[in-house]
Formats: C-alpha cells, structure tokens, sequence
C-alpha cells in the first residue's frame, strides 16, 4: 500500500536569505536548476518524492517546492560551493517551486510536519515574490 507523502516547514536562516534569493535568479535565468534542503542525520518520516518543503522566511511561509528525490550523502552546493556535510537532503527542482499567500510563522530550527490543506498558491517559479498584506 502506498503511504501518502508528508509535508514539512523549515526556516530559512537571515544569514541566507540573500544567497537563496541569488541563487532562484540564477534558476530563472538558466530555465531550471535544483534546491536542496539539509534535513539532519535522520530522514523525516513521510518525506518523499512528492512532498513539499515549505520555508519560513521573515516570520511568514512564503512557498514550497516538490521533493524530487531524498538522499543520504555528503553535499556540496554547486552554487556556492560550500560543503555541507554527510546527511539527508531533500532534492527539489526550481521550476516545481510555487508562492504561497503568505501565512504568518515564526521562524525556527529544524523542521515541523505541515498540514497544507489551508494554503492558496498564488504564483510559480517565475512570478515575484509575493507582499505580505499591509506591506511592501
């Protein structure tokens, strides 16, 4: 029986929010490209091909993008060339990446189960960034 695939929420530290926003340009502007997110030394239970990884950036969930794949290995990001070390990684294509209204959260270490059955998408990889109500 095939088990439904589970969805989390990270953060995306402020240390880097600008090199994230760089390297999603460079994804445009190359037509593709993939993220990748460290999970730890312990695989979540449900995350697999088909979940989303949704982040936490300036206390609000602004998207997700669909895990391709989930592996265990040591990484190196071909964007910034900065090893990250022996661990699980969650694999995702930048064109699956979608905007989300922006739901309010406060950021956090780690990762959390997500119940997105309450979420609108308002946007895919190639739209801006969406404005949180009230601002910008």
């Amino acid at each position: 029986m095939k088990s439904t695939p589970k969805h989390i929420v990270v953060t995306t530290p402020k240390s880097e929010m600008e090199i994230s926003a760089e390297e999603a340009i460079e994804c445009v502007e190359r037509g593709g490209g993939f993220y990748f997110r460290k999970l730890g030394r312990n695989k979540p239970k449900g995350l697999e091909m088909g979940s989303k990884v949704y982040y936490v950036e300036d206390g609000y969930i602004r998207g997700f993008g669909v895990v391709a794949s989930v592996v265990q290995k040591n990484h190196k990001c071909e964007y910034t060339a900065s090893q990250w070390g022996d661990g699980w990684y969650a694999i995702i294509p930048a064109c699956s990446w979608k905007w989300i209204r922006p739901i309010e959260m406060k950021g956090f270490q780690g990762f959390r189960y997500f119940d997105d059955s309450n979420v609108e998408v308002v946007g895919n990889w190639l739209a801006p960034k969406p404005d949180v109500e009230g601002q910008g």
